[in-house]
C-alpha cells in the first residue's frame, strides 16, 4: 500500500508538511482504497469507484472541502414547461451543441443542486450511479443532457466542477426517472434554467 501512495501522491502532485502528516494521510488512504476495491470487487452495482485525487481524505475532510452549497429559497417559484414542443427528443448532450464549457477544478459550481456528500460519491469513476444518497442538497453542478444507458437505464449527464480526474472526465452519470418527487441525491429540489 505504500508503494501505491507513492505513485498516487506523484500522479496527483500531493505533497505532505512532514512524515507524521503523510503516516496519517496514508492510513486514510488505504483505509479509502480497502473500501473502494471491496466496492468494485463485489460487482453488484451498475457503476464503479475508483481511486481519485480525493483518495487520501476521510469522507468529513472531503465535505469540508469539496460541498458547502447553500440552496437560496426564493419567494415565487414558477413552473417550467416547454411552448410548441411536439416531442422531447430520447436523448440530449448540451456539449455537442457548443453550449458547455470545458471541465475546471473550481471547487464548486454552474444549475442544479444535489446531495454530494457520500462516501461512494466521492470515489465514483465511471457508470451509472443510482444513489444511495440523500436530499440534503449541498453541492451545486450543472445538468448537460440525458440519456438512456445501453441496459436501458435512463440517466442525467452531470457536469462536476472537481477536474477531469474525478467520475468520467468530470463527469457523472446519475439515474433518472426513479421513483421519488426529488430524484436521485434532490437533483429536482433547487434547478435553475435560462429562459432566453
Amino acid at each position: 500500500m505504500f508503494e501505491r501512495h507513492e505513485q498516487w501522491m506523484a500522479r496527483y502532485g500531493r505533497v505532505y508538511q512532514d512524515n507524521a502528516e503523510k503516516k496519517r494521510q496514508l492510513k486514510i488512504f488505504t483505509k479509502n482504497v480497502g473500501f473502494i476495491d471491496s466496492f468494485n470487487n463485489a460487482r453488484t452495482q451498475s457503476y464503479k469507484l475508483g481511486i481519485n485525487q480525493l483518495a487520501d481524505l476521510t469522507n468529513e475532510e472531503f465535505k469540508a472541502s469539496h460541498v458547502g452549497y447553500i440552496p437560496t429559497r426564493s419567494s415565487t417559484v414558477t413552473p417550467f414547461r416547454y411552448e410548441n414542443v411536439s416531442a422531447v427528443p430520447s436523448s440530449m448532450d448540451w456539449r455537442k451543441k457548443g453550449a458547455v464549457t470545458a471541465i475546471k477544478d473550481q471547487g464548486q459550481c454552474v444549475s442544479v443542486s444535489i446531495d454530494a456528500s457520500g462516501y461512494k460519491f466521492q470515489f465514483y469513476v465511471t457508470g451509472v450511479f443510482p444513489g444511495v444518497c440523500g436530499t440534503e442538497l449541498d453541492h451545486g453542478v450543472t445538468a448537460v443532457g440525458y440519456r438512456t444507458s445501453d441496459a436501458g437505464t435512463k440517466y442525467w449527464l452531470v457536469k462536476n466542477s472537481w477536474g477531469t480526474t474525478w467520475g468520467e472526465e468530470g463527469y457523472i452519470r446519475m439515474q433518472r426517472d426513479i421513483d421519488a418527487k426529488t430524484s436521485l441525491c434532490g437533483i429536482a429540489m433547487d434547478a435553475s434554467y435560462p429562459t432566453a
